[in-house]
């Protein structure tokens, strides 16, 4: 997406939000801009737009097939024959195909390796220690965000007004000012903006509401993973990619709350980065080992580790009381039949597999961890649907990526 004047703006091109103005949609995304619509906008006062980039380039049969080769290795775990694997196998061929034709470079070797881990030690070796080790080794020496807490509270409370919730939240200013970012952005699509904690609240939920605080503050603790481990822009992308798939997913199948969902996801590898910050030696070795032989890091970290990021998710989030809908979900999204809400754990490992395929356009080096047998069903979607799911996530993710980490 790009933003351009309105002297600019030409005939053809794509909006990609939808154009509101004072109050009023006058153009939904996706609409091709005309002669009149220009006219229009500048009787109105317009001066920026956000469009689309330039159609891409239709990519070539030769180029199709250097895609089809390249992403083929990260589907090797999967089930072929599953129709929500077969499409977002179609869905990353094509977008790989069509960065190729921009000009994208594919990942080298040498990109796929880590140094500078001298000075680095982990917690215990292997077999020497337990996943409670590396969450209790982490609580004694970081507090967790107050504001947390005080959400919870309100949260936990049948009986707290608008207001009330609105000025707990408002405790925390920059929590607050993301939120309404958040309630302002392409998720919602209101179609006027939303200037106040409390109106917020009436709109979209204080339940809901209070979930993305708690996801928000979340997010806060994790400010000093030394960037030689790992690219926190990239980690952060997939996990609000996760976190848009799941919303849109949860948006589709009765009962699930979207918000609840949407937070699961964004928190979905919150176990990886404690892991990262006790044991990053084995966490190294772990990612060099998935990337190498191309497995599930998952299934990785549980031969390097003798555990793996959901074992501590699920410790960490206990110990920090987190929402128990919250904590059931994230720690069974490689394995939902073992979590008291199949179906919701169950749109979050989709998601997850929906964010990682999308992402190897983008140089994601990680294998697709699959979709266990029967739990797709669950869901009651169309696999074909896959292709305007994730036309749906492109419409939001950037803006989205700037309102939480910019």
């Amino acid at each position: 997406m790009r933003s351009v004047g309105i002297d600019d703006l030409e005939p053809g091109m794509i909006l990609a939000n939808d154009l509101l103005h004072s109050g009023r949609m006058l153009l939904p995304a996706g609409s091709v801009v005309t002669s009149s619509n220009i006219t229009f906008f500048q009787r109105q006062g317009i001066e920026n737009i956000t469009v689309l980039s330039s159609p891409p380039v239709e990519p070539d049969e030769e180029t199709l097939d250097r895609s089809f080769r390249y992403v083929r290795d990260y589907f090797m775990f999967v089930n072929h024959n599953h129709p929500a694997i077969i499409k977002m196998f179609d869905i990353s061929v094509y977008r790989t195909a069509t960065k190729l034709m921009e000009g994208w470079t594919l990942p080298s070797s040498d990109e796929q390796t880590v140094t500078e881990l001298d000075d680095m030690r982990d917690l215990f070796f292997r077999d020497e220690g337990k996943v409670e080790d590396v969450v209790d080794a982490e609580i004694k020496i970081a507090s967790f965000p107050d504001i947390f807490f005080k959400v919870k509270k309100v949260v936990d409370d049948p009986t707290a007004s608008a207001q009330e919730i609105a000025a707990v939240v408002g405790l925390d200013v920059a929590i607050s000012t993301q939120l309404l970012k958040l309630v302002n952005s392409p998720l919602y699509g209101f179609p006027s903006e939303i200037s106040s904690l409390v109106r917020a609240v009436a709109l979209v939920g204080s339940r809901e509401l209070c979930t993305l605080a708690l996801g928000l503050s979340t997010i806060s603790y994790f400010k000093d993973i030394p960037p030689e481990l790992i690219d926190m822009r990239s980690f952060w992308m997939h996990s609000l990619s996760c976190g848009i798939f799941s919303k849109i997913l949860a948006e589709k199948v009765k009962g699930v709350v979207p918000e609840v969902m949407f937070t699961a996801g964004l928190l979905h590898d919150v176990g990886r980065l404690i892991v990262f910050k006790k044991m990053p030696c084995s966490s190294i070795q772990a990612m060099l080992y998935a990337r190498e032989n191309f497995i599930p890091l998952v299934e990785a970290e549980d031969m390097t580790l003798g555990f793996n990021h959901t074992d501590v998710a699920k410790d960490m989030l206990g110990k920090w009381k987190f929402p128990n809908e919250l904590t059931d979900a994230i720690s069974n999204h490689h394995s939902p039949h073992n979590a008291d809400s199949k179906v919701q754990a169950t749109i979050l490992q989709v998601a997850d597999n929906l964010a990682n395929a999308i992402g190897i356009s983008d140089g994601g080096m990680y294998v697709i961890p699959g979709i266990e047998e029967g739990a797709w069903e669950l869901l009651g979607i169309d696999a074909d649907s896959l292709t305007l799911i994730v036309e749906d996530y492109d419409r939001q993710i950037e803006e989205l990526f700037q309102a939480f980490f910019t």
